[in-house]
């Protein structure tokens, strides 16, 4: 299957899946957003146009150049705009998301996926972590305008509440009515989702008593912890990677994102990961433990 067939398919097919929750019009304008958004870090986006003045039929449009780019950028691209969508809907809500988006999609495009390695299952995982995590920080923090946004969800408007909307193209922000004509909320697509991009790849940097028991708890092989040791010690590329470890590229994918399931690695460009905070503890305390022996 082309990049180009691949994207407007799984686009599709999170757009069928989100209108089931919101105004359709305005599930458009969210995956417009986000695409638009998520250009910053992945080029070839801008070859995809988001029209939302089209119906659900047509509402994609995709340049063919994007056939021209690695599979595995096409794969960090689509995990990012369903991470962001399930991050967005919240932990029940992703759940029966992700389920529901592998029945749209079919069995075609989910094995396709599966292929250049986007793994829906395992983003449920990783995504169901995150939303925990940022849950803990919401709660502990105290301004105003950061607990407002923290609580905004783009999608989260239902079709029994949503009477009516209007959007500012030029402003980017969207005015959503109930059925008394009554305001609502105010969003501002663009800013959230920002924030939703931030918070899929940094990490929020403090390590807690809590977290420091948790990743006492971690067990890793071998070479799943001197893979982590060459990440932090070395620039290492994947080939060589595979090569000093005595790893075939598929065994080295499929540990790569097991430490990205664990926390312990974070992506800091589309095909280049490091350790997060977590990863850098759980080295600490494995050293420690080593040299007593």
């Amino acid at each position: 299957m082309q990049n180009s067939e691949m994207l407007r398919k799984i686009i599709k097919a999170v757009y069928i899946t989100a209108s089931r929750r919101t105004a359709p019009s305005f599930a458009i304008a969210v995956i417009g957003a986000i695409t638009k958004t998520l250009e910053q870090r992945f080029d070839f986006l801008k070859n995809i146009y988001i029209r939302e003045e089209a119906g659900p039929e047509d509402f994609i449009m995709i340049d063919n150049e994007v056939n021209a780019i690695e599979p595995f950028i096409i794969a960090k691209a689509i995990e990012n705009i369903i991470q962001i969508v399930y991050l967005d809907l919240r932990e029940k809500a992703g759940f029966y998301f992700i389920k529901e988006l592998t029945r749209n999609a079919g069995e075609n495009v989910i094995s396709n996926l599966k292929d250049i390695g986007v793994d829906l299952e395992l983003i449920q995982i990783q995504q169901h972590y995150l939303y925990r995590r940022q849950s803990k920080v919401t709660e502990s923090k105290f301004n105003k305008d950061q607990e407002q946004l923290d609580n905004v969800s783009l999608l989260g408007y239902s079709m029994k509440n949503v009477s009516n909307w209007k959007f500012d193209t030029d402003k980017k922000t969207c005015v959503i009515y109930d059925k008394g004509g009554k305001v609502l909320d105010r969003i501002n697509l663009d800013t959230i989702v920002r924030k939703y991009v931030s918070s899929i790849s940094a990490d929020d940097g403090n390590i807690t008593d809590e977290n420091k028991e948790e990743i006492k708890k971690i067990e890793l092989t071998k070479k799943e912890f001197e893979l982590l040791n060459m990440i932090q010690s070395q620039d290492t590329d994947f080939e060589s990677a595979s090569s000093l470890l005595h790893m075939s590229q598929k065994e080295l994918q499929d540990t790569i994102r097991k430490l990205l399931t664990l926390e312990l690695l974070h992506y800091v460009s589309s095909d280049e990961v490091s350790l997060t905070e977590i990863g850098v503890e759980y080295l600490k305390q494995r050293k420690k433990v080593l040299q007593t022996v």
